[in-house]
């Protein structure tokens, strides 16, 4: 099984409480297709940079789930068919397992020019003269 991010856009003429009901909907159907939903972000309502069907806000919700890589093409499918979504993204995450991580180090590097010698300076003047 692989871990999936469905994050969606459902249609701003729902009140808040009929939005967090239709994210249940959408968390059933993902269980019906044998998925196992995970983290999830409840829906909140968002002001969109650019009109989606003629809206200009929604509200957007995101959720976690694990499920079979055949059983995405049913999920997409009944997805595509819900009429109250503006508009979703399904990615495929990767699982990270803790001992996996990899700590990234940043060195900070200074902003300041390296101080050069004098006596570098003197002699590479007057190698060039």
């Amino acid at each position: 099984m692989k871990v999936y991010e469905l994050t969606y856009l459902i249609i701003p003429s729902l009140a808040s409480k009929e939005a967090e009901e239709y994210h249940k909907k959408i968390k059933e159907i993902i269980e019906k297709e044998g998925g196992v939903p995970g983290k999830e972000q409840l829906p909140s309502k968002k002001n969109l940079a650019y009109l989606i069907k003629n809206c200009s806000e929604g509200y957007l919700a995101c959720v976690d789930f694990e499920i079979d890589k055949e059983s995405v093409k049913k999920l997409t499918e009944k997805i595509n068919k819900e009429s109250q979504i503006l508009r979703y993204l399904l990615l495929e995450k990767e699982a990270i397992k803790q001992n996996e991580r990899k700590k990234t180090s940043r060195k900070k590097k200074s902003l300041k020019p390296e101080k050069t010698k004098l006596k570098e300076i003197d002699e590479k003047i007057d190698e060039m003269l």
